[in-house]
């Protein structure tokens, strides 16, 4: 049985991806015309009962020919409680160019409030998806403001790096009314040649009160790959000139610890994340000191990719400014693929 292990960080030249403003066309559909395309919109949520969710729609397609899955996972205290995924053709999904906006089969499943939007500029989701026994109906309101980062390899619009997410998730059958804190991405301008070239991506964020901080690590090769960090600041927060904040690579420091064996891989469990005595673009000090210990792990494979989410508890200390937030064990979503069997 071959174990491959993921390697310490040596020296790396990361590059500085820096975030830029969205409107609601980011967060539309993009699509490729001439190459197998695989474009998808990315919702979790950390509820106040100890369930958790994750909700997803992924396509792959060329032109108007392929599939799109959707999905639900629930867990409680981060162990699965279900698991559900369906297929529908391409032809079967309608989606829209200028505002987020998904139907599967002519149903509603992902709706951005757009009238709400233009009184308000709060972005606000309805996330409603059935499948089998399971259904999640769910609001998400950001709290935060969004921001993109596009690049030749791949894009992604983190629409709401924060959200209030209230509504019903029933299991098997069994409804209950949750409300809790959510997270909503969006990535597109992936192909096969993504797999190609890349080994894979540990990804995070990290929720406080007022304070969010969303992370990646990509990892082209072991001594090539990006180091991302973001930090959001609520909307309702202390300071507001700014409502996030570029954090060049210089001064981030990620590190994985703690191997176990899983499905023929060793797998870290303990992360360490460190902001530096930095200063963002517009001259705001702003500091992290995270541990993230694991709590349970899922794996499930896309095609041949390893797929790994973690929930987790993190430790330590956000500030940015003079505002500063301490988190006792906060429990926490990460997730690591590995382009490589």
């Amino acid at each position: 049985m071959s174990v491959k292990k993921a390697k310490p960080d040596g020296k790396i030249d990361y590059r500085f991806l820096k975030a830029v403003d969205i409107t609601p066309k980011d967060d539309a559909f993009h699509g490729n015309i001439n190459l197998l395309d695989i474009e998808w919109w990315y919702f979790d949520a950390v509820f106040d009962n100890g369930y958790s969710l994750h909700v997803g729609v992924r396509t792959y397609h060329i032109r108007n020919s392929g599939i799109m899955q959707s999905r639900i996972n629930v867990y409680k205290e981060g162990k699965t409680e279900v698991e559900a995924m369906k297929t529908n053709l391409f032809s079967n999904f309608y989606t829209s160019y200028d505002q987020p906006c998904i139907l599967i089969n002519d149903k509603p499943i992902i709706e951005f409030d757009q009238e709400h939007y233009k009184k308000t500029r709060e972005w606000r989701y309805h996330v409603l998806l059935t499948i089998d026994h399971h259904e999640v109906d769910l609001v998400f309101t950001g709290t935060t403001q969004g921001w993109k980062i596009e690049t030749s390899d791949a894009c992604w619009t983190f629409a709401l790096p924060k959200a209030r997410v209230t509504g019903t998730i029933k299991i098997n059958d069994h409804t209950m009314k949750v409300k809790g804190t959510g997270y909503h991405d969006h990535n597109w301008g992936y192909s096969p040649n993504t797999a190609v070239k890349n080994l894979g991506w540990f990804w995070g964020r990290i929720s406080g009160n007022t304070l969010n901080l969303t992370w990646s690590k990509t990892m082209q090769t072991d001594k090539k790959g990006d180091l991302l960090a973001i930090v959001n600041q609520d909307k309702n927060g202390i300071q507001n000139e700014t409502e996030f904040y570029n954090i060049n690579p210089t001064y981030i420091s990620f590190s994985t610890k703690k191997f176990v064996h899983n499905h023929r891989r060793l797998i870290p469990t303990e992360f360490d994340l460190q902001i530096t005595d930095t200063t963002s673009d517009n001259k705001t000090p702003v500091n992290a000191d995270i541990h993230m210990k694991t709590l349970d792990i899922q794996h499930t494979r896309i095609f041949t990719i390893h797929y790994w989410r973690y929930h987790g508890k993190a430790t330590g200390k956000i500030s940015v400014g003079s505002t500063t937030e301490t988190l006792d064990k906060k429990p926490q979503i990460i997730e690591f693929l590995s382009f490589k069997s």
